[in-house]
């Protein structure tokens, strides 16, 4: 199935971004002993709980946002050969 070359960047982005990015953010977490394994039983197990989800989503958040980007060049390469 081929897709219109009119697409834009910033549809094609927010299009696919979510699609890499939900399924790295559960992996993320559910391999994270921090996030998963915290007691919860001092304000200081809040605020690593906190940095570490927070953490991971900025990371992961980049990662599928480097992923969508490098498949929108190969696209656009693919389009002008």
């Amino acid at each position: 199935m081929e897709q219109p070359v009119s697409q834009t960047y910033k549809h094609y982005f927010w299009k696919r971004f979510f699609l890499f990015f939900l399924p790295l953010m559960v992996v993320g977490i559910l391999s994270e002993p921090m996030i998963i394994q915290n007691p919860f039983e001092e304000l200081e197990d809040y605020g690593a709980f906190l940095f570490f989800f927070v953490f991971y989503i900025i990371v992961l958040g980049g990662l599928a946002a480097f992923i969508v980007s490098i498949m929108w060049r190969i696209r656009q390469f693919k389009v002008k050969h």
